[in-house]
């Protein structure tokens, strides 16, 4: 369930006169009919999907119509290719209620992002050309259309498709096909929608949406039902429209001024990257390498009541093991790439460039509380000693608690052993 919060957006877009208001301080629950129960919970599914396109066509500056309470804009967040993150929504007062939501945490001090970013909340119509957001790489609109009034929903595409033209333009609403499996159901799933469309009826719209605005569409499902109802597609349904390129740019040459009105901005603080991409890679490894190295310390440690533990050996681990590491995949695009940034570097490759070989030195100190190793590269220079001081990329990754990530991933010995 959505909780307290998406109930008081629900009686506020009822007491709304704006239809399109309605629209944006609304959330649908789907599992208060009874039925079907989702696991994540449906709107969580719609909102990771459009989180897993964010990671798919790496927009700089996305738009999300119909905002509301801001929950995708707080779900994006985190997302590293975004420069610009905007939030548009008709109603003023519920734009107002979460400036909060927008502001840096505290995390975004102590590890600023590598690039400059700023998310803005609008107040303005989805019917209405702002000139200011034409060159936005990417518009989302979940769960909007279905309470827009036939004018505004008329007008919604010459505003979206031809006057910004972003890449891609991603659209959700609900599948009336899946009501049937709602049965304490009538009607429509929200005292405010307009209509609830078939598969059919939304893919005629979105086919003639793309035909006159240059765009192709493909279309998805979300919030799969129980087995045996496969013919009744998902209870979402989602239009992916990607900007085709055509020989003549197709941006609207028509000023409209700029009549959306800022309501809240926030500016994160950000460190200007300079280093070079083989330099972001070693740094990468050189983290990883040792995180690897003294959580296998550890476990022998643990394992071992002797103290007949070898002073010094070498460890191999493959570079295919490596690229498992969120961290380093986000600066390294593959084996090949990292094999070439590490020749001729300060970390030790295996005779056939296929592996990292490192020492693992134990530090006889007995003052040591935590019954330290010292890690290093041959020819490191110490510099695997700086790695928990080390203030660089990888570490932004692993700080942040809003992604869901644990400190480390966890990779099993026996892979690399």
């Amino acid at each position: 369930m959505e909780g307290a919060n998406d109930k008081e957006g629900e009686e506020e877009a009822q007491e709304s006169a704006s239809s399109e208001g309605a629209a944006s301080a609304t959330v649908e629950d789907e599992e208060e009919f009874g039925g079907p129960v989702f696991s994540p919970p449906l709107y969580r599914q719609r909102y990771q999907t459009v989180a897993d396109l964010v990671k798919k066509y790496k927009p700089k500056r996305l738009l999300d119509f119909g905002c509301a309470e801001g929950k995708l804009i707080k779900f994006l967040k985190p997302e590293e290719s975004l420069e610009q993150l905007t939030g548009v929504d008709i109603e003023g007062e519920v734009l107002e209620s979460i400036r909060g939501i927008i502001k840096p945490l505290l995390s975004d001090y102590i590890q600023p992002r590598p690039r400059p970013f700023t998310v803005s909340l609008y107040q303005g119509s989805i019917a209405e050309c702002d000139d200011r957001f034409k060159d936005y790489d990417m518009v989302t609109c979940v769960e909007v259309i279905e309470h827009l009034d036939p004018p505004v929903l008329d007008a919604m595409p010459s505003n979206v498709f031809g006057h910004m033209r972003p890449s891609v333009v991603v659209v959700t609403t609900p599948n009336e096909e899946f009501n049937v499996l709602f049965p304490n159901f009538s009607g429509f799933r929200n005292a405010d929608h307009r209509f609830e469309w078939t598969r059919q009826e939304f893919q005629e719209w979105a086919e003639d949406v793309a035909c006159r605005f240059s765009y192709s569409v493909t279309f998805h499902g979300i919030g799969t039902g129980p087995e045996g109802t496969e013919h009744l597609g998902c209870c979402t349904q989602m239009a992916i429209f990607e900007r085709l390129e055509t020989p003549q740019d197709q941006k609207s040459a028509v000023l409209w001024g700029t009549p959306y009105q800022l309501i809240a901005e926030a500016v994160f603080p950000y460190r200007e990257n300079t280093l070079s991409a083989e330099e972001q890679i070693v740094q990468e490894v050189q983290y990883y390498i040792r995180q690897i190295l003294q959580r296998r310390v550890h476990s022998e440690e643990e394992e071992d009541d002797d103290d007949d533990v070898a002073a010094s050996e070498e460890v191999s681990i493959p570079l295919d093991i490596l690229m498992k590491f969120q961290g380093l995949k986000r600066v390294c695009p593959d084996v090949q790439s990292l094999q070439a940034a590490l020749v001729g570097s300060d970390v030790r490759l295996s005779l056939d460039k296929t592996a990292v070989v490192c020492s693992m030195d134990r530090d006889d100190d007995d003052d040591d509380d935590d019954g330290c190793y010292s890690v290093t590269s041959e020819g490191s220079g110490g510099k695997f000693d700086d790695a928990e001081d080390d203030d660089t990329l990888h570490n932004f990754d692993y700080c942040r608690t809003d992604t869901g990530r644990s400190a480390l991933p966890l990779i099993c010995e026996e892979d690399w052993v």
